[in-house]
């Protein structure tokens, strides 16, 4: 589950407060200062008039020199629960790692120290937070490398908070591993659009094609009509996805669910059917990447940026092997077991021409290497039935000898100078990533092939 707050709510507090909080959950509010002074908000009475005087909320007033936690107990800048460091996208990324793996609230020199205003200096003991700010598109390919390095970093360590601040993307918020993020719920509801909870952002019309969302929601896509209700239907879908979106859930979008308001636990009754239409027909191609796959309006379980999890799948193994639905985690990962597995076969294949002898273990490794080289190019390309990668000319396809695949891969090296000797499995992942039309990743900058 990822901790949600809500940003800037300025101008759809009214419908936070008609919605409520999580079940079990205060109210969270993140606030750009500089918002806060152009439109002279006092965010704690902000939090008092809307949710009223004895409701339960938590305010980030986020800036570039700190981030301010308040909330009743704590309601002064003067005063503040925590002041979080902050990093922004573009500053050295050895200095977010610093604020990573080093929680300030244990700098005693640095809590101490009256030189600095008390809403830029961290609180003795406390969360061990770190804020980011100015965040990339998360559509543009470029931007990949940063949040893939990112996620990795929270994964390291997990005892920090890593919390994302300005994303509009569920598939990053919600779908990396990070601890908290914020979403903003107005925006896409006053341009006729929602956010559905699994990651696609759709004109409110088209939603008559994925009625089981939008029933989960408990609307109807009359409802949606009114940019206040899609205000609504965004807040909801957010904390769905807060909770669910590394879950599957074969949900019951239908009929009436019986809610236990003392339970702090969010229990969604289920089914039996994934799909929400009685006969689903699958298409070449479908069941590897959701947002390539013809079934995905009606899959419960599917997710922007994510492979098939569905039972049966090539991609579905995957998926526990990597603790990931991210096709991007994915894709990396298994072109680096590939590039292993070939470094391997090369050498097995050395030794039974020096002993002129077959050798089961390389047949074996052979038909390994194969079959994930063809589950990687159906990743990469999930349209293809029998894929085909041009090596300098060279076809490699799904019907083709695997020794042919990997005499291939290695022709195609040779061709550019490399003796056999000389290659490393981080050669054969960038030649596949070149093949692909994957970027290629080098000390952090995205270099294209």
């Amino acid at each position: 589950m990822t901790e949600l707050w809500f940003r800037n709510p300025h101008n759809y507090v009214r419908e936070l407060a008609e919605v409520g909080p999580m079940q079990g959950e205060p109210y969270r509010i993140a606030w750009d200062r500089g918002l806060l002074v152009k439109k002279r908000i006092d965010p704690i009475m902000h939090a008092k008039v809307y949710f009223g005087e004895h409701s339960d909320f938590e305010i980030l007033c986020i800036g570039a020199q700190g981030s301010v936690h308040l909330n009743k107990e704590f309601p002064s800048m003067e005063r503040p629960k925590a002041v979080y460091p902050t990093w922004k996208f573009g500053e050295n990324f050895n200095i977010l790692e610093e604020m990573v793996s080093s929680p300030i609230g244990e700098d005693l020199e640095a809590c101490a120290d009256v030189s600095i205003p008390p809403d830029e200096r961290p609180v003795i003991g406390q969360e061990h937070r770190v804020i980011i700010t100015n965040l990339p598109n998360a559509t543009a390919g470029a931007s990949r490398p940063f949040y893939k390095h990112l996620s990795e970093l929270q994964e390291e360590y997990p005892e920090c908070k890593i919390y994302l601040h300005g994303s509009y993307s569920y598939r990053v918020q919600f779908g990396m591993g990070f601890a908290s993020a914020d979403v903003e719920c107005r925006t896409t509801a006053a341009n006729g659009k929602v956010d559905m909870p699994n990651g696609k952002v759709l004109a409110y019309a088209r939603t008559v094609n994925q009625l089981q969302w939008v029933n989960l929601m408990g609307m109807s896509v009359t409802d949606l009509k009114e940019p206040r209700m899609r205000c609504i239907f965004n807040i909801r879908s957010a904390m769905w996805a807060a909770e669910h979106f590394n879950e599957n859930h074969k949900f019951k979008s239908q009929g009436q669910v019986e809610v236990d308001p003392d339970s702090p636990i969010t229990v969604l009754p289920t089914t039996t059917r994934v799909s929400s239409l009685p006969v689903v027909s699958a298409q070449p191609g479908d069941k590897t990447v959701c947002d390539s796959c013809s079934l995905s309006d009606s899959c419960k379980y599917y997710r922007e940026g994510a492979v098939c999890s569905l039972p049966g799948s090539t991609t579905s193994p995957l998926a526990k092997i990597f603790q990931s639905r991210s096709s991007d985690k994915i894709i990396d990962g298994l072109g680096t077991i590939v590039a292993a597995q070939v470094n391997r076969l090369e050498k097995g294949m050395e030794i039974e021409e020096e002993d002129d002898i077959l050798d089961p273990e390389v047949s074996k490794m052979l038909n390994s290497v194969f079959k994930n080289g063809v589950t990687l190019a159906k990743l990469v390309d999930p349209t293809l039935t029998k894929p085909t990668v041009q090596v300098n000319g060279a076809a490699i396809v799904a019907g083709a000898n695997p020794r042919e695949m990997a005499a291939a891969v290695m022709r195609a090296l040779e061709l550019e100078g490399f003796s056999r000797d000389q290659v490393t499995p981080e050669m054969f992942e960038n030649k596949m990533r070149e093949m692909a039309g994957v970027p290629q990743q080098i000390e952090g900058k995205v270099v294209n092939g």
